[in-house]
């Protein structure tokens, strides 16, 4: 028999409770953002994706548990420099 899965990591209900840093087509600076990002005191995943056999890599930060702390992270992340960075659903 199967294990049964864990159960997702409740993030308040939001629907989109992560930041996206920012899309990079060089992981070597997806990694750059990221450092930044945990000198910071945050905790990004680099997510490796492709588009028509094309790797890109995406640096997000999240989930946050409420939108109160959503905005502050937003703010935050961006006082780092990543002012385009966005809310996303994961």
């Amino acid at each position: 028999r199967p294990e049964p899965a864990a159960p997702a990591r409740k993030s308040g209900g939001l629907a989109k409770p992560y930041v996206q840093i920012g899309i990079f087509s060089v992981e070597a600076n997806a990694e750059r953002a990221a450092k930044q990002m945990r000198g910071a005191g945050m905790l990004p995943t680099v997510k490796r994706s492709e588009i028509n056999g094309k790797p890109f890599w995406r640096v997000v930060v999240g989930p946050a548990p409420s939108k109160s702390e959503l905005d502050a992270l937003l703010k935050k992340i961006k006082g780092e420099g990543f002012s385009d960075a966005y809310a996303v659903s994961n």
